[in-house]
């Protein structure tokens, strides 16, 4: 194949054959004539009558040789020879690749034939009808799941890992991490949450005291002075331990101090939270150090690497699951155009609108990509590509050049005869 050219699309290599064709049917046809021609010029001073054929022939050679080298001048120079104003369409290749773009834009890429035309395809319907066959979702199902581990591959852990900490550093920060921290306590200490924290809290305490009676014992042991009698001292355990308890007891009750206190600091701090601007810069700083540690960026990283491995093991696997919800989900949503009429006109707008914004509104650009390829192309390919497409019918031209010249030789031969 020849530099620069592109192997001609289902279809043209048919054309071409008859396009051969009908070149030597012309061709035979002026040879025809020509033959007719020089055979009557021989007899005719025996035979008369062989003027009027030959008076034919050589009006439809002169009609046929005028129109082949029209045909011939329009995609190359007739005979090799330079004759101006020959090979026309390779001379205006660039002129023709501007026409051909400016075409197209103008009169197949206007808003109101596109929409008009997307309405009459009824798109909706095309896909509404494809997916209600089980093979189609099936088929598509598969294509997007073998396609799944290709795209995860393609992502780096330590990059995911750092978009992750970066972004979700951004979005904490542009929303601010205390304010919504505040909100949310206030929520809990208005159902009361904080009340059965702080009694949880509370018996866990409880349990830590009794269940380490001899460690306190040995603690408080350490701290009084030696000369003092071990009675003295399993008397002032005893008493500490008591304090403890009763302090416990005291923080539990509903109504006691302890509860109205705890109630005034959650509210202060909550408050704080939500309208206190240092409580905020300190917040923000604290949520800064953490999200920039390290050991944040490596588990993200680890959470990346966890999800590309179970999720491509399972698009992998034969009964794979993610492959199960697209099918359910192109199922689901096929039938939901199939009985719902405004979700059907809600798609068909989004595509309609997706097409002008894509393609409409870049109708010039695309007239000037086809001007650009048209002028890319070499000459042969132009011409060999133009004179596929009408090159059947010129040489039809030729045919009825050389009839209808052969038919005016024999009217003008009869108003000869007549005079």
């Amino acid at each position: 194949m020849t530099p620069g050219r592109s192997e001609p699309p289902p279809g043209d290599a048919e054309k071409a054959a008859a396009l051969r064709r009908m070149k030597r049917a012309a061709g035979l046809l002026i040879l025809a004539m020509a033959a007719i021609f020089a055979g009557s010029r021989l007899v005719q001073d025996s035979q008369p009558w062989v003027a009027w054929p030959a008076a034919f022939a050589e009006a439809a050679l002169v009609g046929g040789l005028a129109d082949w080298f029209a045909v011939t001048a329009l995609f190359r120079h007739p005979l090799g020879l330079p004759i101006p104003h020959t090979a026309i369409v390779p001379r205006n290749q660039a002129r023709i690749g501007a026409t051909l773009g400016r075409f197209v834009a103008n009169n197949f890429l206007k808003p109101d034939e596109v929409v008009a035309k997307l309405r009459q395809i009824d798109i909706p319907q095309i896909i509404a009808a494809w997916l209600a066959v089980p093979d189609n979702r099936d088929k598509a199902a598969a294509r997007v799941t073998a396609a799944v581990p290709g795209l995860i591959n393609a992502l780096d852990d330590d990059d995911v890992g750092r978009f992750l900490q970066s972004n979700l550093a951004a979005r904490l920060k542009d929303v601010g991490v205390t304010p919504i921290l505040g909100q949310a306590l206030d929520l809990l200490t208005a159902e009361g949450h904080h009340h059965r924290l702080l009694d949880e809290l509370l018996e866990r305490a409880h349990a830590l005291v009794h269940d380490n009676r001899e460690l306190i014992e040995k603690r408080v042991g350490e701290q009084i002075p030696r000369w003092l009698p071990k009675a003295v001292d399993r008397r002032i355990y005893q008493k500490v331990l008591a304090a403890l308890d009763n302090t416990l007891a005291e923080i539990r009750q509903p109504e006691g101090p302890w509860r109205s206190q705890f109630d005034a600091a959650t509210s202060r701090f909550i408050a704080d939270l939500r309208d206190d601007p240092e409580m905020r810069a300190r917040g923000d700083a604290m949520l800064h150090r953490i999200l920039g540690n390290p050991t944040l960026r490596q588990y993200f990283r680890d959470i990346a690497a966890a999800l590309k491995s179970r999720l491509a093991g399972d698009a992998e696997a034969p009964d794979s699951a993610f492959k199960a919800q697209v099918d359910k989900a192109l199922r689901v949503y096929g039938e939901t155009l199939v009985k719902d009429p405004g979700i059907r006109q809600t798609l068909g707008h989004w595509i309609e609108q997706a097409i002008l914004a894509s393609v409409v509104a870049r109708r010039e650009q695309i007239g000037d990509w086809i001007a650009s390829v048209v002028q890319k192309w070499d000459s042969r390919t132009i011409v060999d590509k133009l004179e596929t497409q009408v090159g059947r019918d010129l040489q039809f031209i030729r045919i009825n050049g050389t009839v209808v010249g052969g038919l005016i030789g024999l009217v003008l031969h009869a108003i000869e005869v007549a005079a």
